[in-house]
């Protein structure tokens, strides 16, 4: 049964004891090696989260740190090639996803660890959808592999994954960056971590307006153009993603976009804007912004990178970090 979140929290901590600090981990696919950074770095400044939720890959880092495994998914991660990305990832048609899931779990539960929830060392929540009812899953008990699968489950790539009665996919079809699953851990501060962050601040409010057939190619072309997150941004990025995969996914042509690329934007940009609405209704006290938008939803070879960019988001907001903390 999904707990009722609890009210937001907009008191500073005051009392002289240290404040209890949550974490809620974002979704985002590959940009997601970035909470590692993230993480690598708050814990160098001396800041260190009591718990956890994640998202999607935020569920997945999440529960490696919530293991004490961070370090071992860092060095395992930091070595990847897109041709190593290649090999997990089993091609399936049947199962209700285009990958199976099965090679690349194995793997991923050799690193993040093999247990129940309930056994981490840090309080854990993955979040996940109900894929019939929509309901938000907060998923805080329970085997840990299964828990980051369901979490992880974009719909069409992934299979769902059955938990009891229930078929659970992507937490990102209703929380992408899980504030309110940290308010109701009983949290003094969150920090938020919105992989997507830098694209929604550029991209503009205001609709583009195609005219009828007595508009101009060009007048055209410069409206799609003056769009931060255009259409024909939306299909150079769909090459991008499905450059390491398959010929099956290609996308041919501007004017043909391929499948990966109509689910996996389309995905996206369903996410964005749910999760402009989420956190206006409950932001965090800090959201940190790594600057990955330019790393592809299957580029996880790309870790280095996005770690960095994690690293050097808590740096940009230590500032802000410490203030909340009350130091």
């Amino acid at each position: 049964m999904t707990p009722k979140p609890a009210p937001n929290s907009t008191s500073k901590h005051t009392s002289s004891k240290p404040p209890t600090i949550g974490l809620a981990l974002g979704s985002g696919a590959a940009k997601g090696w970035a909470h590692i950074g993230v993480l690598k770095a708050l814990l160098a400044l001396g800041v260190k989260p009591d718990k956890v939720a994640g998202c999607s890959v935020g569920a997945l880092v999440g529960a490696a740190y919530a293991n004490g495994r961070l370090q071992e998914l860092d060095n395992w991660v930091s070595g990847f090639s897109s041709w190593d990305v290649l090999g997990l990832m089993d091609l399936s048609w049947r199962r209700g996803g285009i990958i199976g899931g099965e090679r690349v779990f194995d793997v991923l539960q050799s690193h993040i660890g093999d247990l129940q929830i309930e056994a981490l060392a840090i309080p854990f929540a993955a979040v996940a959808t109900d894929l019939y009812s929509g309901q938000e899953i907060w998923i805080r008990a329970g085997d840990l592999r299964q828990a980051v699968r369901a979490s992880c489950s974009m719909p069409g790539i992934l299979p769902p994954v059955r938990l009891g009665e229930r078929w659970l996919v992507d937490g990102a079809v209703v929380n992408p960056v899980p504030v309110s699953v940290c308010r109701a851990m009983d949290v003094d501060v969150v920090i938020a971590v919105d992989l997507s962050g830098h694209r929604r601040q550029r991209n503009a409010e205001f609709p583009i307006e195609i005219r009828s057939e007595t508009s101009s190619a060009l007048e055209q072309s410069r409206a799609l153009e003056s769009q931060g997150n255009g259409f024909m941004d939306l299909l150079a990025r769909g090459k991008e993603y499905v450059s390491n995969l398959s010929d099956k996914f290609a996308l041919g042509n501007n004017s043909d976009p391929g499948m990966w690329a109509v689910m996996s934007q389309s995905m996206e940009i369903l996410e964005q804007r749910h999760k402009r609405a989420r956190l206006m209704g409950d932001p965090p006290d800090v959201c940190l912004l790594p600057k990955v938008n330019d790393i592809g939803t299957m580029e996880f070879h790309r870790a280095r990178e996005a770690i960095a960019a994690g690293e050097a988001a808590v740096m940009a907001s230590a500032h802000l970090i410490e203030a909340a903390l009350g130091r």
